[in-house]
């Protein structure tokens, strides 16, 4: 019997280069990882033919969740109705237990109809009887007679016959003292004032487009969100969601502005007949606006 003596050195080598090989083919992605990424970037550049044939070709390497979820939704995108219900189908019976099945039953529901082929029924085209036209006849003109003249009669005057009336003597009375009683005052705005009322006016225009704004990017967030749950899932994009938070800090932004500014320019316009020279300001914080007054009232 023969016996084999075993370099500890020789050992340690081997067991490092195992490790060492073992990390790096650990770190490095898979077939599938590779194909499931190529189909999200073709996903996100609305290719639905190619991104549906990489989704697959990940599938058939590993079977899981966000593969064959992200083939129902390519073939939804893309407007075939009859794949995308079975997929959807086949992926509530392979993973009965994800957290999305509720939204998979909603898009389901929605498809069904396409799917078994139901057209809507076409609108009955109304017939509009034609307006018969009303025969107008033509108005006489008035004959109008001409008004003659009047000529007054003219007026002679008496003649005035002079009487001479004997004046009475004049005597010393005191006469008192007027009164001066100052004009009574009138509500009218000082050229300052005047000033006031149009920068009021002007504050009030300003904010109003600010608030029309803010709405449209309200609306915008609101768009922006309703997106984002509709593509939600595995095929969530983050840009959605940033465009979403700017045009929603744009909509506070400019509804908190504009909302300040009419409510200055009203101040302003209805102060300023009897105001002095006075300061608005609108400070942008937080969420909104605040508005800052100085001036006299």
């Amino acid at each position: 019997m023969t016996t084999h003596r075993c370099d500890p050195r020789r050992v340690i080598a081997v067991v490092m280069a195992l490790l060492l090989g073992g990390h790096v083919a650990w770190g490095q992605p898979g077939p599938a990882d590779v194909a499931y990424e190529e189909g999200r970037r073709l996903y996100d550049l609305r290719e639905w033919d190619p991104a549906i044939v990489k989704f697959k070709e990940a599938y058939r390497i590993r079977p899981d969740a966000k593969s064959l979820f992200n083939i129902a939704q390519a073939f939804r995108l893309k407007g075939d109705c009859v794949e995308a219900t079975n997929f959807y189908r086949t992926y509530k019976r392979n993973f009965p237990k994800e957290k999305n099945l509720e939204k998979v039953d909603k898009f389901i529901t929605e498809l069904e109809p396409c799917a078994r082929g139901v057209k809507p029924d076409p609108v009955k085209p109304v017939k509009v009887e034609p307006v018969k036209p009303v025969k107008l006849e033509p108005v006489k003109p008035a004959k109008l007679e001409p008004v003659k003249p009047v000529r007054p009669d003219p007026v002679r005057p008496d003649p005035v016959q002079p009487v001479w009336v004997q004046p009475d003597p004049v005597q010393p009375n005191p006469m008192p003292a007027p009164v001066f009683q100052p004009p009574p005052q009138i509500d009218r705005p000082t050229p300052i004032g005047q000033a006031q009322r149009r920068a009021g006016i002007t504050i009030a225009i300003v904010g109003s487009v600010a608030f029309i704004g803010g709405v449209y990017f309200g609306l915008e967030a609101r768009s922006y969100a309703q997106q984002a749950e509709e593509e939600g899932g595995f095929a969530w994009d983050p840009s959605v969601e940033q465009a979403g938070q700017a045009a929603d800090s744009k909509a506070k932004l400019l509804l908190g502005l504009g909302g300040a500014a009419i409510l200055g320019g009203a101040i302003v316009y209805k102060v300023a007949p009897k105001a002095g020279p006075a300061q608005l300001g609108v400070v942008p914080h937080g969420d909104g606006a605040m508005l800052v007054w100085s001036g006299k009232l």
